[in-house]
């Protein structure tokens, strides 16, 4: 018996019927898969590095910015005037 609730497309309101799929490759082209999946995983790592190392330069160069003015403040001085 034919019914339109068979057909994934035609169901009517978005109703679908689960379905499994079973997809049956080659060694080879699950390979590819595999190789191409791997490419862009690593690409997604090497952006993340750059990011982060854009970040630590941004760092070291708050540092060195900050590090002169540290070695400014005697804090002696800073806590005898407190004192006071």
């Amino acid at each position: 018996m034919y019914s339109r609730f068979d057909e994934g497309f035609n169901a009517p309101f978005g109703y679908t019927i689960p379905r499994d799929r079973v997809v049956v490759i080659t060694n080879s082209e699950y390979k590819a898969a595999q190789e191409c999946q791997n490419a862009k995983r690593v690409a997604r790592l090497e952006a993340r590095r750059a990011e982060h190392l854009s970040v630590v330069d941004q760092l070291e160069k708050h540092i060195a910015e900050l590090q002169p003015a540290l070695q400014e403040v005697n804090p002696y001085t800073e806590f005898a005037a407190t004192k006071e």
